[in-house]
């Protein structure tokens, strides 16, 4: 019996070991995913909705967005600890609703953007950090083709050419005093005021509602989660600790410098980097 026994568990580990294999890269069958890890914990299994975003052309100066769905396919809670683009230029992370873990086939969404400043063809890649041992960042890439914007003229607009003006011939020279010209003092070039930029959020007080946390009202009012800690610390009055936020509390929406908004980006960060296993607030019941 011993042995029939024995021969059972070794038969099962061999056949775990052969079905805990998946792709790391993208998208993959959900076959496999029911399959627990040999080493007995419940391992998170993210899957994207895709790895490749193409923005096609657009005009430059306009928007255009896109979405990426992460699905937890493993048992283990997912945590996105971090998303980011290597280069942030002409591209940009609009909205993010990975902000708690992600239980067994639960979905959040990244939502990205391309909004071109010059005429070219642009690629980025996103980044998506996660609490998978095996894989633990997963890669978007990101291309578009930004264009000038064409001007139509219609023949309204085109001006009829004026008939040539005939003038007079001048009078009989006569006898002028040449005076010494006057020297004329140039003025004294005054030094440019540089108006200080400002990250200016959508609304001044934003009232919280069920489910509100400071990571979501950030990306709503700034375009980005990383300034929680602006909203933090302008209302330290009305708020003991920043993962329990009272619904109701109307909060104050601070204007910021950029020299501000990159502290606050790299303080967030940094924390991230610290916190990363922790999950990021109680479950939301709604």
């Amino acid at each position: 019996m011993k042995k029939l026994l024995l021969g059972l568990g070794f038969s099962l580990s061999c056949l775990s070991l052969s079905f805990a294999e998946f792709p790391k890269d993208g998208p993959a069958d959900e076959s496999a995913y029911w399959i627990l890890k040999i080493n007995g914990r419940l391992t998170p299994i993210p899957v994207l909705s895709t790895n490749r975003i193409d923005f096609g052309k657009i005009q430059v100066g306009e928007v255009k967005r896109a979405e990426v769905e992460i699905t937890n396919k493993g048992y283990g809670d997912l945590v996105i600890k971090k998303v980011l683009l290597n280069k942030g230029v002409n591209f940009g992370i609009y909205k993010t609703t990975c902000t708690k873990p992600l239980e067994y086939r639960k979905t959040c969404k990244v939502v990205v953007e391309f909004k071109p400043t010059r005429i070219g063809d642009f690629n980025d890649t996103l980044q998506i950090v996660t609490n998978d041992p095996e894989n633990p960042i997963y890669t978007v890439s990101l291309k578009g083709v930004a264009e000038g914007a064409t001007i139509i003229v219609t023949q309204e607009e085109v001006k009829e050419e004026k008939p040539a003006v005939v003038t007079p011939p001048p009078p009989p020279p006569q006898e002028v005093k040449k005076e010494l010209p006057k020297k004329v003092e140039k003025p004294k070039p005054q030094p440019k005021k540089e108006k200080e930029n400002l990250v200016k959020p959508k609304v001044a007080v934003w009232e919280v509602k069920p489910c509100d946390t400071l990571w979501d009202i950030s990306s709503e009012v700034y375009g980005t989660p990383l300034l929680w800690g602006a909203i933090y610390e302008a209302n330290k009055d009305k708020i003991g600790d920043p993962w329990i936020i009272e619904v109701g509390t109307k909060l104050k929406i601070p204007t910021l410098t950029l020299q501000q908004a990159k502290k606050y980006k790299e303080e967030t960060l940094r924390m991230m980097e610290e916190m990363a296993d922790r999950p990021l607030g109680p479950k939301c019941p709604y």
